[in-house]
């Protein structure tokens, strides 16, 4: 892999931001809007409930899933970019290789990420108080394991939309709400059907919102749980990438002109 051409594809995403205002309604609007639903209800519910630690819980799922939420955008929806710009065959036509475009894409999810965070918690911690800190060095594996998730579901996205063309383009906007109900992100997964229960034992993100809400409750990590989501995150991850790159060779041998 080369440097250079990893740094040339980041900011051929990151120029566009200064006058792009979907890029920017993506970045701030809506996470600001879910920030202030979710934060109103959050109080609300904690204030009946008389339970703190309700509250905690709703807006740290709030922040973990727009982790999620970024993580994957900067995936696929990089990639549909290039196709509504009817710019893939010319970017692959160069000496980039797919890893770099992955790399450049990852790390530009970082920044996007780290500047959406900055704002979302700036709010929750301005108007709610909310006690961001109180999960402590927790944080760190909590937005690994998030970002991992975003990636994963970013790359099967992509991968889609490679082999079977725009038409499928709704996948970077449908695929990582299919997993939102599933996820338990706002209520334990015990309040769930039996049936689907199954389905989100399944889904690593299940894993750290349980163990988030215990925590934010009094309790302490659980380790199975952490380690389980880990499990599958980088389990799925790997099946991604290898569906990812299955997709671009089988688009390839197809012509990616077709995009044009």
């Amino acid at each position: 892999m080369k440097a250079h051409r990893i740094k040339a594809l980041f900011l051929r995403h990151l120029y566009p931001l200064r006058r792009d205002f979907d890029l920017l309604s993506d970045m701030l609007y809506w996470p600001l809007v879910d920030t202030l639903l979710w934060g109103i209800t959050s109080q609300w519910l904690a204030e009946t409930s008389g339970q703190a630690s309700v509250a905690l819980a709703i807006l740290m799922a709030l922040l973990m899933w727009n982790i999620i939420w970024r993580a994957q955008s900067e995936v696929s929806r990089n990639l549909i970019d290039e196709i509504w710009n009817n710019n893939l065959v010319n970017l692959f036509s160069t000496p980039l290789m797919v890893r770099e475009w992955l790399v450049s894409v990852m790390l530009l999810s970082f920044i996007k990420m780290g500047f959406t965070l900055v704002v979302i918690t700036t709010v929750v911690v301005g108007m709610w108080q909310a006690d961001i800190l109180f999960f402590g060095w927790w944080l760190i594996p909590f937005i690994a394991a998030m970002i991992t998730t975003g990636w994963w579901i970013g790359l099967i996205s992509a991968g889609i939309i490679l082999r079977y063309g725009p038409k499928m383009q709704t996948v970077v906007w449908t695929l990582p709400g299919a997993l939102l109900p599933f996820s338990a992100v706002f209520f334990p997964l015990e309040r769930f059907p039996q049936a689907l229960q199954a389905i989100s034992r399944v889904v690593p993100t299940t894993y750290i919102f349980e163990t988030m809400r215990a925590v934010a409750a009094g309790g302490v990590i659980d380790w199975y749980s952490l380690t389980t989501s880990f499990a599958f995150n980088f389990l799925y991850l790997a099946l991604a990438i290898w569906y990812f790159t299955r997709s671009m060779r089988h688009s390839v041998k197809l012509g990616l002109g077709r995009f044009n």
